[in-house]
């Protein structure tokens, strides 16, 4: 029995490899890699180095974030608990000094403005 061979002219029955058209990606995945973008810059500026383990850092918690569900929340959330630490270390350290309030611009320490009052 022979078997049938495709024409050449006509060319192959199927395909060999099927086209398909890319992907359109969606407004929520445009939108994660945006937010993505900005927690691994601020990320990366908070590391206080501006050279490679600034980069590496950010570019690190662009990928969890990308990656993983899980990974977004750890690294979002670590990020905000570390602004909110910091801003309460600050509010108490302001509390915690000793200041007149002054009109014209910054407090004025109360040792300073008693040094001033008595004169050399």
């Amino acid at each position: 029995m022979k078997r049938k061979t495709p024409n050449p002219a006509k060319g192959p029955a199927t395909p060999l490899i099927t086209v398909r058209p890319p992907k359109k990606r969606g407004l929520l995945r445009k939108a994660a890699r945006v937010g993505a973008t900005v927690v691994a810059a601020r990320v990366a500026a908070d590391t206080g180095k501006k050279g490679v383990i600034g980069l590496l850092a950010g570019a690190g918690a662009k990928r969890l974030i990308m990656r993983y569900p899980a990974g977004a929340l750890l690294v979002t959330g670590a990020y905000m608990a570390g602004k909110l630490y910091e801003a309460k270390r600050e509010a108490d350290r302001k509390k915690a000094l000793k200041l007149l309030p002054d009109k014209s611009g910054e407090p004025i320490p109360i040792e300073s403005a008693r040094a001033a009052r008595k004169g050399p």
